[in-house]
C-alpha cells in the first residue's frame, strides 16, 4: 500500500510539474483547490476586471490634464472619485526635477490602480521638460537608426526617474514638405527610412519598460493645417490609403506598437466623420483590418479640430464607440467641471446601453493589460477573495 501511494504521489507530482512548465510558457495561472483539483485562473488582467465596478471600469477610460505644480484637492477627487485611469504632464506641472518627481509620486498614492503618467517628450519643438539636452533632441535631428534606439533607453531611464511610465511619441508620419507645422517633430528620409527609424524608437522605448505612443493614426498631410487650431482634410482615396498609413501599419506587423494616438484629421473620400469618431478608420481599418490588439488614445479631445464638431458629451461618446479606448482632456477648457461632466456622460451612456457594458469591458482589458505588460500591475492588487 505504500508503494501505491509513493507511485500515486509521484504520479500527481509530475502532472503538476508539468501544469506548471505549461503555465511558465503561457503566463498562465493554476491554483490547487482544497479537493487537490488543478483549476486554471483567467489572466490577471480578467481577475483585476472581475472585481472592478462600472464607475471604475469608466474612469480608466480618461486621461486628465489639471493645473499647478502640486496635487490639488480637485485632482485628488478626480482620482478617488472618478477613479481615473491616467493624467497628463504639460509644461504647466513641471518646474524642476524633484518637483516633477514628487507630485508623480503624490499622484500614484492616490490610485488605488496605478495611474498612467504621461508626457509629451519627443523633443525638439514639444518638450515639456527643458532641462536635459538628451530630451530636447529632436526626431527631425534624428539619424542612425542604432542611435535613435540608444537615445531612447537613455530618455526612458530619464523619464522613468522622473515617475513618469508613458510619453506620447514618437510621431511616425511621413512628411516631407518644410512648411508642414509637423515638418520640426518628425523623422526624416523616405517612407521605408522614416519606418525604420520609428521603430528603433518604439523598440528603445519597449526594452526599456517605457510605454511610448505612436501618432498621429492616420496621419496629417503635407499641407494639414494644425489640428490644434482647425481640422485638416485629407482628399486620398480609398485605393491610396494602405501606402498613406504604410508607416503605421510596418510598426503593427513589426509587433512593436502597444499604443496608438489617432489624430483629429478628416478624410472625406473615408469617411465623412473625422477620423476620432470615425468607425470605418478605427474599428474597422485599424482594429479588424490591421488587427491592431492594443490600446487606441484620441488626442487631445480639447483640441478646435474636434472639439468643433459636437456637444462634448456627443463627442466622447461617438469617440468611444468609434473604437477609442483611452479619451484624453487636457485641462485647457472654460468649464471647470468639464472632466466630472464627461465622465458622468459615460457612465449613463452605458447605464441607458447606449454604450455597451462589454464594450467598456473590452477597453479596460487592454489598459489593464497595458499596465500589466509595463509592470504597473501587479497581483498584489487584487482584493483577497471571500
Amino acid at each position: 500500500m505504500k508503494i501505491f501511494f509513493k507511485i500515486l504521489s509521484c504520479l500527481i507530482l509530475s502532472v503538476i510539474l508539468v501544469l506548471l512548465s505549461q503555465a511558465i510558457k503561457r503566463d498562465s495561472v493554476f491554483e490547487i483547490k482544497d479537493n487537490m483539483s488543478i483549476v486554471k485562473l483567467p489572466p490577471l488582467e480578467q481577475r483585476v476586471l472581475n472585481q472592478m465596478t462600472l464607475e471604475q471600469k469608466v474612469g480608466q477610460l480618461l486621461m486628465f490634464g489639471f493645473n499647478g505644480l502640486e496635487i490639488n484637492e480637485d485632482t485628488k477627487d478626480l482620482i478617488k472619485t472618478r477613479y481615473i485611469g491616467g493624467v497628463l504632464l504639460l509644461g504647466k506641472n513641471i518646474s524642476n526635477s524633484q518637483q516633477l518627481t514628487d507630485l508623480n509620486t503624490q499622484l500614484q498614492s492616490e490610485s488605488q490602480i496605478p495611474l498612467l503618467i504621461s508626457i509629451d517628450q519627443e523633443g525638439g519643438v514639444v518638450s515639456r521638460i527643458k532641462w536635459d539636452k538628451e530630451l530636447l533632441i529632436s526626431q527631425k535631428s534624428m539619424g542612425e537608426v542604432e542611435d535613435i534606439y540608444n537615445l531612447s533607453v537613455r530618455k526612458s531611464q530619464i523619464l522613468k526617474d522622473l515617475g513618469i511610465n508613458v510619453n506620447l511619441a514618437p510621431v511616425v508620419e511621413y512628411i516631407t514638405d518644410r512648411n508642414s507645422f509637423l515638418y520640426p517633430r518628425v523623422f526624416t528620409g523616405t517612407q521605408k527610412e522614416v519606418s525604420n527609424k520609428a521603430y528603433s524608437a518604439m523598440k528603445g522605448y519597449a526594452d526599456s519598460n517605457m510605454i511610448s505612443v505612436a501618432k498621429h493614426y492616420p496621419g496629417h498631410s503635407n499641407l494639414s493645417p494644425d489640428s490644434h487650431f482647425s481640422l485638416p482634410k485629407v482628399f486620398i482615396s480609398i485605393q491610396q490609403w494602405d501606402e498613406y498609413i504604410y508607416p503605421f501599419t510596418s510598426l503593427i506587423n513589426q509587433d512593436v506598437v502597444d499604443v496608438i494616438m489617432v489624430g483629429h484629421i478628416l478624410y472625406p473620400n473615408i469617411d465623412s466623420k473625422p477620423s476620432t469618431i470615425s468607425n470605418i478608420i478605427i474599428n474597422q481599418k485599424l482594429r479588424k483590418d490591421l488587427n491592431f490588439q492594443g490600446v487606441v488614445i484620441t488626442d487631445d479631445m480639447l483640441m478646435d479640430a474636434i472639439e468643433k464638431q459636437g456637444e462634448y458629451c456627443d463627442i466622447a461618446k461617438q469617440a468611444l464607440i468609434a473604437g477609442n479606448d483611452i479619451l484624453l482632456y487636457s485641462m485647457y477648457s472654460a468649464k471647470p467641471n468639464l472632466q466630472r461632466d464627461i465622465y458622468d456622460c459615460i457612465i449613463n451612456s452605458v447605464n441607458s446601453e447606449e454604450i455597451s457594458f462589454e464594450d467598456i469591458n473590452q477597453k479596460v482589458l487592454r489598459i489593464l493589460r497595458l499596465k500589466i505588460k509595463y509592470g504597473l500591475i501587479e497581483k498584489s492588487i487584487l482584493q483577497p477573495a471571500e
